[in-house]
């Protein structure tokens, strides 16, 4: 397994996303682009990629679409059976990273 830096995944996602936004996407239609452009990414790094577009829906109010909550749903239920530490990831990381997923599994309850 590679080890991963955290952070500037989470920084490369948000870029992406983000630039998209900038383009004039909507969010729903942003977060399709950023997954379809990012295709391909080991297994770990989508997941990250997935749940922090989330967290930033979740923090803004905006409601997930039910394709999204599927991709999330999934990616959810593999970082549960994942080692965070064997690729790398401090305990603070998987702190932080943790309840990013504790604030997503609520955001995909409420729709």
């Amino acid at each position: 397994m590679n080890k991963i830096n955290f952070y500037q995944k989470k920084y490369e996602a948000l870029e992406t996303f983000y630039g998209w936004i900038d383009q004039g996407s909507e969010y729903d239609i942003a977060v399709e682009q950023t997954a379809y452009y990012n295709h391909g990414l080991e297994e770990i790094e989508e997941i990250i990629l997935n749940i922090t577009i989330a967290s930033r829906y979740s923090r803004c109010g905006k409601t997930i679409s039910e394709q999204f909550k599927k991709r999330l749903e999934t990616a959810i239920s593999k970082v549960k059976t994942l080692n965070l530490q064997e690729y790398g990831l401090t305990d603070e990381e998987i702190k932080v990273f943790s309840e990013e997923i504790e604030e997503v599994e609520v955001l995909i309850d409420d729709v």
